[in-house]
Parts: C-alpha cells; structure tokens; sequence
C-alpha cells in the first residue's frame, strides 16, 4: 500500500462528501423556508421523520457492509458506485418542480430519505476503512488530521461562499443559486470519490484476514448488541458528541436568521467561516502534538471550556455586528478539533471492542459515529425549525421585538448548557494511549497463539 497516496486521496474523498454534507447541514431548512417558500414547522417535521428513518437504517446498512464479501473488499464497491447516485439525488433536492405545494412536499420526503440512504452507504464505508488503512497509532492520526484539514477546508469554505454565490448565480433569486450551487458541488463529489476508490486498490483482499472475515459474517444480531453494550469508551464518546453537536448545530442552523433579521445581514456567516477556517487549520495542525502530550481527554476538554466560554460571550447585547461574528468564528472553529479527536476516539474503540468481546465491527462501530452526526444535524435543523415556527417567525417579513429576542437567548444558552453537559461525560472516559497501546500488544497476542 501507498500511504501517501492512500492519504491524499482519503482526505479528499472527505472534501467532496463534505461540502454536500455541509449545504444539507446549513442550507436545507433556510432553502426550503426561504426559497420554497415551506413553513420552519413543516420542514421541521420532514428531518425528524427522516432522522427516524436513519435511526432504523442506517443500523441495518452498518451490517450489510459488515457483512460484504467481493473480491474488490468490503468497502471499496461502496465508495466506487454510491457518490454519483448521491450526486444525483442531491441536485434533485434542490430542484424545483413544477408540482401543486402538497406533492412537492411528498417529493422532498421521497427525494430526502432516498439521499440519506445512499449517503450512509458512502459515509458508514468511508470512516469504517480508517482502522483498516492503518493501525499504527501517529499514521492513523496523521492520516485524519489531512482529511480534517480538507473537509474544514470544505465546510468553512462553502460557509464563506455559500449566500454570496447564492446570490450572485440565482441574480439574488435563492431557488436558482442554491440548484445551481448543488450541481457544482455534486460534480466535484463524483469526481473525488471516483479518485478515492482508485486508490483502494489493496483493499481487494480487505485488507484483512480472509478467513477472519469470514467469522465475523457469521455474528449474530444480538452478539453486535452485545459488543456495543460492553464498549464502555464508544458510549462514552457518543454520548458526549450528542450533547455538544445536537446545541452547537442548532445554533448554527438558527445563526443565518440571526444574522438576516436582528443584524440585517444574511451573509455575515460567511464573515464568520473567514475567522474559522485559519483558526481551525492551526489548531487542527497542532491537535496531533497535543495530543500526544496531553492525551484526547485533556485536549478535548480544554476546547469545550473555551467553547462554552465563547458562547456564553454572546449574551453581550450589541448593534456591532463584528463582536458576534468573531464570537461565532472562534467557536465553530472548536467543531473542526471536535470532530478529529472523536474520529481518532472511535477508532479507538474498534480495538477496544474486538479486545474487550473478541468481535470485530468496524462498520457497527463507526455507523455509531455517523448515525449520530446525521442524528445531531437533523435534529437540531428539525428542533430548529419547531423553535422558529415558536417563537413567531414569519419567512421574508419584518420580525417582532420579542421574536427577536427569543433569538438572541437561543444563541446564548443552547451551545453553552450542551457544552457543559458534554464536557462532564468526557470527564469520565478512561481510554489513553497506554491503554491503548496495552489493548494492540495483547490483540496480537492472541493472535499469535491462535496461530500456533
């Protein structure tokens, strides 16, 4: 294997998927309230509906990758086919047809679920392959920290791009810059995935023990169960992205009515992704020395405490729209550490699992992490628009002193009280890399004793 150029192109199959992930994540529900013209209730209910429908299939799409068996490997078929038909789907969202206000509802739903689907074929094959690629403890991290970089670079950089090309492409029409804007960014994903999956090539052989794989096809539903149950350090890790991604995701999905009705500016978020992008790449940079000293834990405490602090800061009432943007800058830049030290905690805990039950489930273990990053971003999005519709939103219309308000209270205490609750369940994981390193030595142990 060539792993530089497996890293290379690992990172930017992450910039391809996640620059779709991120106009789903923040242009969805402003898309259809503001350019279609749906109510925030309505399209509320939509993305729990379908985040429920996640929850039941993307369990079920973990175990049919689980349990694939080509010649071309486990994951590699996924990565290969499913990014044009996400492609397509994708620009199918955005499109809109000529249909009466109830079916084209009816075909947001259809169109929703179908993406969705296809998505976590994609995702849960592409995390899944990390403890693949590699089980050494500095190539794993340096290999996530080059994708971070890319997909931050993707996510803050549509985030500075998204309403100004919005704008300028739809001639301040946003139904005809947001279809246009989806048919760019599907064309770059279909090429960078089709890049990745050329460069699985030693995945043919799944990169394991043929005979190992063929065990694990044979564990049953319960024993999965089971081994998640046991995997003490994965809940931990779940449980405490819940509580910060859930809070810190509706904020960002309220953020863009904020900035277009209490500041008078709908492309101030753009400022804001301006301050995050450099700040996230120099953490990003530094996080893996960090955490080599310091260990994820500590690491990922110290940045929710800055997080909290930061969006606590926002309580300041102010007409200077400057303070919130740099506030909100610095504190989405925390997502992009957030995001990496999660990624290396789930890999992590496949060795963990497989020590601690002898299974193990790469694809379970990190349908985990997708399921609940897919989970936390249409909750809140949902959440989100159930708050708008509540606190008496009307799209494109003058808002009241109290909506208003409501808002600027929203911004404030979500991110904060999600940030103290996720920094004292992180309070209680015990995995370091002593641990770990102890885990790796005893697995090829084993191992070795099998053999002989």
């Amino acid at each position: 294997m060539d792993f530089k150029k497996v890293n290379r192109r690992f990172a930017l199959g992450g910039l391809g998927q996640n620059l779709v992930y991120a106009l789903m994540s923040s242009g969805f529900l402003f898309y259809f309230t503001e350019a279609a013209g749906f109510s925030a209730g309505t399209i509320g209910t939509l993305l729990l509906v379908v985040r429920i429908y996640g929850l039941i299939a993307d369990p079920i799409i973990a175990v049919i990758i689980e349990k694939t068996n080509t010649r071309w490997g486990k994951y590699r078929p996924y990565i290969t086919v499913i990014p044009p038909i996400i492609s397509l789907l994708f620009v199918a969202l955005f499109f809109n047809p000529s249909l009466s206000h109830g079916a084209h509802l009816v075909y947001i739903y259809v169109i929703t679920i179908l993406f969705w689907t296809a998505y976590a074929f994609f995702d849960i094959s592409y995390w899944s392959m990390v403890p693949s690629i590699t089980k050494e403890e500095d190539k794993r991290m340096k290999l996530l920290t080059t994708t971070k970089f890319m997909i931050m670079i993707a996510a803050f950089g549509l985030g500075m791009a998204q309403m100004p090309l919005v704008k300028l492409l739809g001639n301040n029409d946003y139904a005809r810059g947001f279809f246009l804007i989806s048919i760019i960014l599907a064309v770059i994903f279909t090429v960078l995935g089709l890049l990745l999956a050329q460069a699985l090539t030693f995945m043919n052989q799944n990169s394991g023990d043929v005979a190992a794989r063929a065990v694990d096809n044979k564990v049953k539903g319960k024993d999965m169960v089971k081994s998640l149950l046991a995997n003490t350090p994965l809940i931990a890790v779940i449980l405490g992205k819940l509580c910060i991604y859930i809070p810190v995701t509706l904020k960002g999905s309220i953020a863009i009515y904020f900035y277009k009705y209490a500041l008078g500016n709908d492309i101030l978020g753009s400022y804001a992704s301006m301050i995050s992008l450099p700040v996230t790449l120099l953490l990003v940079a530094f996080a893996p020395k960090l955490i080599k000293k310091f260990g994820d834990k500590k690491v990922m405490l110290a940045i929710i405490i800055v997080h909290a602090v930061l969006s606590f800061a926002y309580i300041v009432s102010t007409d200077t729209s400057t303070f919130y943007v740099l506030l909100d800058g610095l504190s989405n830049a925390a997502m992009g550490i957030y995001s990496l030290i999660i990624t290396n905690m789930v890999a992590s805990a496949v060795e963990y699992g497989e020590w601690k039950t002898g299974v193990r489930m790469e694809s379970i273990i990190f349908s985990t992490h997708t399921i609940s990053s897919k989970l936390a971003t249409g909750l809140s999005a949902a959440i989100a628009g159930w708050v708008l519709s509540g606190i008496g939103y009307v799209s494109g219309a003058e808002q009241s002193a109290q909506t208003l308000n409501a808002l600027h209270q929203i911004m404030v205490w979500v991110p904060t009280v999600g940030c103290i609750l996720g920094a004292l369940i992180y309070m209680g994981y015990k995995m370091n890399s002593k641990m770990y390193s102890e885990i790796l030595a005893d697995l090829e142990n084993r191992k070795q004793n099998t053999v002989a």
